[in-house]
């Protein structure tokens, strides 16, 4: 380990070097492209699914997210203190992603083939696969969320990292909104192909997942600290102010992220209008988007984590300021070559914020360590849960809640659907991200977690997992 000779006094940023194994980035992407390929659609469409193929009453699948708060606030610091306290001779993650893979991915297909019918029936088996699915969800989205911050401490490496989580992941997220459109858009989805498709992948992707644990190389010695109980898991974690600071953001940063995710349906049924020219310009602006989210994270070294974000932030702002004046200007029907101009902003945006969640809160774990003596990655991405989770149900019912408000019918087809339902499709999908990137910005803004004095102390961190990894192998060695 050696500090870089270029050091950038002007930003306070103090480098140096560190390097995580290629195998290892392959087996997290690996993962977390299985995880978010499942997580994507099973969490995003399946609201969608239970609308237009069986005709169910948003209202009520709005009430099923909400319910599912409770839980979904409870099982996340469950796993994930759970995981930290685990030890084999895997490691603490390891087992989570070999043994989990086969339920995850047996739980998603569930989803697709609803076995209580009726208004009611349908809440509640919606509520049910929200509860099932997500449980298992947990288990691997902690760990995929929070190893990058075990694996390297810079800022830079734990960025390499989470490109790849990024670069595999996107393969989830992309294919949701390949699938939605192909198979769900209009008036007649078609059902039977989509369970077909979606059975196929929900296999493949359980065995990425089952794959990439023979790839991550965990770091064994954590397994020697004695971890904390429950009660003090979660008290010594609320103390830790920054990472409080950091998570309004990352709460806020989670509705903007799933209001676009979950209405990017919506936005092709109701708001944009396709025609032939559509992919000219649909593929230059999605390399155009990711070139240049690419360069802006490069940056990380010479402008510091949260520069960065805050850039995110106000180029995403543009983004959707764009999209909400060319909505009301064009009555909510926006040919996508115009409207391709708002949405490259809001991609490299947005970007700019999801590759770097896991950094930031890398951060935040490491100020733990420094406080506690003991490395607590899955912990943290559980309480995380606890405090973020809520937001992805708020996303949900927002979404629901506004375009019921503006007048969508239960079970009448999009082409018969209100001409108002377009407008509340805009203004929730633009007025409610707007308004949660200012909180994103000025929460970033007091993040105390930079600075050369900061670096200074991540580099000794980073010296202190040396020496313990040299302590751990040479007590083998005396077994030996």
């Amino acid at each position: 380990m050696k500090k870089n000779a270029d050091v950038d006094t002007s930003s306070k940023q103090v480098e140096y070097e560190e390097h995580v194994p290629l195998k290892s980035k392959f087996g997290v992407g690996f993962a977390n492209m299985g995880s978010s390929f499942m997580s994507a659609i099973g969490l995003g469409t399946i609201d969608v699914y239970y609308l237009k193929v069986y005709g169910a009453n948003p209202s009520l699948l709005a009430l099923s997210w909400l319910l599912f708060i409770v839980w979904n606030m409870i099982n996340d610091p469950i796993i994930g203190i759970l995981e930290e306290r685990t030890k084999t001779r895997w490691g603490r993650r390891i087992p989570y992603l070999r043994f989990g893979a086969i339920p995850y991915a047996l739980s998603f297909i569930l989803v697709w083939f609803p076995f209580m019918q009726g208004e009611f029936g349908l809440f509640l088996n919606h509520l049910l696969m929200l509860f099932v699915f997500d449980t298992f969800f947990s288990m691997t989205g902690l760990i995929t969320f929070g190893l990058p911050a075990e694996m390297a401490v810079t800022a830079k490496e734990r960025n390499k990292i989470n490109l790849f989580t990024v670069a595999f992941g996107s393969v989830g997220m992309i294919s949701r909104w390949i699938m939605e459109p192909l198979f769900l858009s209009g008036d007649h989805p078609n059902q039977l192909v989509f369970q077909i498709v979606v059975t196929i992948f929900g296999i493949i992707s359980g065995l990425l997942i089952f794959s990439s644990s023979y790839l991550i190389k965990e770091r064994l010695y954590t397994q020697k600290e004695e971890a904390f109980g429950f009660i003090k898991s979660i008290t010594e974690t609320l103390k830790n102010k920054p990472f409080l600071i950091i998570e309004v953001s990352i709460f806020f940063m989670t509705i903007i992220s799933e209001m676009l995710f979950n209405g990017f349906i919506y936005l092709f049924d109701y708001v944009f209008i396709f025609s032939e020219l559509t992919i000219f310009f649909f593929l230059p602006a999605l390399i155009v988007l990711i070139v240049l989210g690419i360069w802006a994270n490069s940056k990380i070294g010479a402008w510091g984590l949260k520069k960065v974000m805050i850039l995110g932030g106000l180029i995403a702002l543009i983004g959707y300021l764009m999209t909400f004046f060319i909505g009301l200007a064009m009555n909510s029907k926006i040919p996508f070559e115009i409207g391709s101009f708002g949405i490259a902003f809001i991609g490299v945006g947005l970007l700019m914020f999801l590759v770097n969640q896991s950094p930031l809160m890398g951060e935040a774990i490491d100020n733990d360590e420094i406080r506690t003596g003991k490395r607590r990655e899955t912990t943290y991405s559980g309480v995380n849960a606890l405090i973020t989770k809520p937001a992805v149900s708020i996303s949900h019912s927002l979404l629901l809640g506004i375009i019921g408000l503006f007048g969508y019918q239960q079970g009448v087809d999009v082409s018969n659907q209100p001409a108002t339902v377009a407008t509340g499709v805009i203004i929730a999908l633009t007025i409610v991200p707007i308004i949660c990137i200012f909180i994103v910005v000025i929460s970033l803004y007091f993040n105390p977690l930079e600075g050369k004095e900061w670096q200074i102390k991540k580099r000794h961190l980073q010296e202190v997992h040396r020496q313990k990894e040299k302590e751990y192998i040479k007590g083998l060695k005396k077994k030996v």
